[in-house]
């Protein structure tokens, strides 16, 4: 391997597979023999995101079948500033592959987080996030994914393993409630959460109860101050006031979705470091004459929330 710094985070074998003696390790990085901005070219990046999130360095590998005609996996590790970047970097890929209907994540357990797609895998530990590539010439396309699965499983696990820091999510992403959540849908926004300007970084994911569902978002600040600042910038978003007699400071706010210009309310609650907010995607239900719609849902979700989370970190 060479570059010496990293020859720990590859096992030599694996799962049938080696490292690759014929093609060239590549690192990317200020420090490093080829420029950052090229990562983004090689991996089919956005290099704006990249930057944005923090991206440090990237090693690039290759591994290769121990046989004629070999199947072959690219393995990229992206090392960033901070575990909120290398998550939020996670989450997005995620999320992009959602919304295009490709590929077809599903649960892994590697790391902090992980998802195996068709032909693909993502690893995420502490700063860093893991992504393979299965390729073959000799295969056709309908056997690559049964073929991929086992060898993408194997090397992400070997290589999760090997990789720096410990294998934990930033606390807020981590401190949400498992029961209900929907599988791979938990994200970490690293600049502002849900695109409300000035609030900062923040987890959110989606939930099923019963026919309904709804998101849960969480932020957790350095202190009780700093969380307080949050829901007061919340406060200042437009659509959004204070809702009385409700607990924690409870606070409603509107979601503008940039494309369609629709809205989604959330209640948002201030406790000690935490600010947690909870969704209203359903409808209301109706109301006696006179009186606001009932928003009883979405403030006991949040509350839910902040009652469940105790103490002042680490955590």
């Amino acid at each position: 391997m060479a570059d010496a710094r990293f020859a720990s985070w590859f096992p030599p074998t694996s799962a049938g597979y080696c490292v690759d003696p014929n093609a060239d390790q590549r690192v990317f990085g200020a420090q490093a023999p080829l420029p950052l901005a090229d990562a983004a070219e090689v991996l089919a990046l956005d290099a704006a995101k990249l930057e944005r999130l923090g991206l440090v360095e990237v090693v690039a590998l290759t591994y290769v079948e121990d046989r004629d005609d070999p199947s072959r996996v690219a393995a990229s590790v992206l090392r960033f500033g901070s575990p909120e970047g290398a998550y939020g970097f996670f989450g997005e890929r995620i999320a992009d592959a959602a919304e295009v209907g490709h590929p077809a994540f599903r649960p892994l357990t590697a790391g902090a987080d992980a998802a195996l797609g068709d032909t693909t895998a993502l690893v995420v530990r502490a700063a860093t996030v893991l992504r393979l590539d299965f390729t073959s010439r000799g295969l056709a396309p309908e056997r690559q994914a049964a073929a991929a699965a086992p060898v993408l499983t194997a090397l992400a696990q070997a290589i999760a393993e090997r990789l720096p820091g410990e294998a934990k999510l930033p606390p807020a992403a981590r401190l949400l409630p498992e029961r209900g959540r929907r599988p791979l849908s938990r994200r970490f926004e690293a600049l502002d959460l849900l695109d409300f300007e000035g609030v900062g970084p923040g987890a959110l994911a989606t939930y099923d109860d019963g026919a309904v569902h709804f998101r849960l978002a969480l932020f957790v600040k350095q202190d009780t101050d700093a969380a307080e600042d949050v829901l007061h910038t919340l406060r200042k978003l437009d659509g959004s006031r204070r809702l009385k007699n409700a607990p924690y400071d409870a606070t409603r706010v509107v979601e503008l979705d940039p494309k369609t210009g629709a809205g989604k309310e959330w209640v948002f609650g201030h406790k000690g470091v935490f600010v947690g907010g909870a969704s209203l995607d359903a409808p209301p239900r109706a109301a006696p004459k006179g009186e606001p719609p009932e928003r009883d849902a979405a403030i006991l979700r949040m509350k839910r929330l902040l009652d469940g989370l105790h103490g002042a970190g680490p955590w």
